[in-house]
């Protein structure tokens, strides 16, 4: 791939940045004028989510990349989270970002190879905050990770999937119950600070007493209705009988007593004791009528005071409230990164054994150690390429290590493609690494990746290099 320009559009300024076959340099007098932000804008015109500055937001720009590559030209336009791709003037796609960023690396690095395709930037790209201190794992930039398993499966076309979704299915498990044991943490906090003090909960409270009395008002309510339907019958029936004119005779005496509701003995008794029974109710109705209203508003303004209270308040008191073992909770959380470690180690077995790539990687990072006088600190065996010990490294020591990794990481890249990559490096010169150490990594770049474009951000001059393209950046990038 050959980056031809690329033309940024911002707050009214245009610039546009061409650059040569072979190798380029971004050059200012002075740091903090923006050559590392040029690189992110490259990057950026690419699909990839690379953050914008502090003075300068991406997303406010239009930024065009024309690169060519073995299919043919290729130009992309991005608008913020949508880029256009036009392919050799006449075919034209549209991908809105981050969702279809693989579709459109995809077709601009020309393979569907997941896996090398979420490390294409780490192997090509070391920018001046982490990329001269990235060596096999870690952040590139913003939240783009690089990983040298990842990457070895997919250079070897290793079928992991059914082990990767054990992965994340358990590290799905362990934040949720890492989310847990930090709301037991803060529980803690919460009963350290208030002195054990209780967090009541009055409205559910009250809730709970109007629903009891509501219960009873409906009960008393059913009650009222029988005994209401019981007096009507009982008034009804003796209107009945009394028009019926039923006489009743007594055998004794001969004597005959009309059937009424006066001479039915205990009628009025039963009617009395209803009708006391009647009244009784409504009383008590009316007491839980009374009560209801005085808890309704007791709730009413226990509500008012809740809607005034902070968010925080309401937080802790609802943290306060849960019941979680933690001890319990620990120790599922142990059992899960277990489980983790051995899924990892699975993987990482599952990559590495009888694979040529991890040797070739090797090798090639052995080839360029001796070049550069470092092979001595790297331990000769073909796992040291999954290292995580660089605390014992120096700045220069580190400097060439990464840089080995990364041509190594390139070289099986480009083989797999089919392309030359381009490899851009932001301030190669940084702390405990001088000049000399910088030219040599700059002959290997001049004697092994002749074919590759190369494009460099200093204060330093390079004029070893050759052929060079000199962008020259005075003062600011918009300016």
């Amino acid at each position: 791939m050959i980056i031809n320009y690329l033309k940024i559009e911002y707050d009214g300024i245009q610039k546009v940045f061409e650059f040569g076959t072979n190798f380029n340099l971004v050059w200012s007098e002075e740091n903090s004028v923006g050559k590392s932000t040029l690189l992110r804008f490259l990057f950026y015109s690419l699909g990839y989510n690379v953050p914008g500055t502090k003075k300068i937001k991406f997303n406010k720009s239009t930024v065009i990349c024309d690169f060519t590559t073995g299919e043919g030209n290729f130009q992309t336009r991005r608008v913020d989270n949508f880029i256009n791709l036009r392919i050799n003037n006449k075919d034209n796609y549209t991908f809105t970002l981050p969702e279809e960023e693989i579709q459109l690396q995809s077709i601009i690095w020309g393979t569907t190879n997941v896996p090398i395709l979420h490390n294409i930037l780490g192997a090509i790209y070391m920018d001046q905050d982490k990329g001269w201190t990235l060596l096999n794992r870690g952040i590139v930039i913003g939240s783009i990770r690089f990983s040298i398993e990842e990457l070895i499966q997919g250079l070897s076309n290793r079928d992991i999937s059914e082990l990767q979704e054990k992965q994340q299915a358990i590290e799905t498990e362990l934040k949720k119950y890492r989310q847990l044991q930090s709301l037991i943490q803060y529980k803690q906090h919460l009963t350290e600070t208030s002195n054990e003090i209780a967090f009541p909960d009055y409205p559910s409270e009250l809730e709970n007493k109007m629903q009891l009395l509501t219960f009873d008002k409906k009960e008393i309510e059913t009650n009222l209705k029988s005994l209401e339907e019981v007096r009507k019958d009982n008034i009804n029936f003796t209107k009945f009988i009394e028009k019926m004119n039923l006489l009743v005779s007594d055998d004794n005496s001969d004597i005959v007593i009309p059937v009424t509701k006066d001479t039915i003995v205990h009628f009025e008794d039963t009617q009395t004791y209803i009708e006391t029974r009647y009244k009784m109710l409504k009383l008590k109705l009316s007491t839980i009528n009374k009560s209801l209203s005085k808890l309704q508003q007791e709730y009413n303004t226990s509500q008012n005071l809740i809607d005034i209270q902070s968010e925080i308040e309401k937080f802790d008191t609802q943290i306060a409230n849960l019941n979680i073992n933690p001890e319990r909770i620990e120790s599922i959380i142990d059992e899960l990164n277990n489980k983790l470690k051995e899924v990892r180690k699975k993987i990482k077995n599952r990559i590495i054994t009888n694979n040529d790539i991890v040797t070739n990687l090797h090798n090639s990072i052995m080839s360029y150690a001796k070049r550069l006088g470092i092979a001595d600190v790297i331990d000769p065996k073909s796992n040291y390429i999954f290292t995580s010990d660089l605390k014992s490294l120096s700045g220069a020591v580190l400097h060439k290590i990464v840089f080995s990794f990364k041509m190594a990481y390139i070289i099986e890249i480009q083989k797999i493609l089919g392309i030359k990559l381009p490899i851009v490096l932001d301030s190669p010169s940084g702390r405990e690494v001088d000049q000399r150490n910088i030219m040599e990594t700059m002959q290997i770049l001049m004697e092994d990746f002749s074919e590759n474009q190369i494009i460099i951000a200093s204060i330093y001059s390079y004029d070893n290099l050759s052929p060079l393209k000199i962008l020259r950046i005075e003062n600011r990038l918009f300016e």
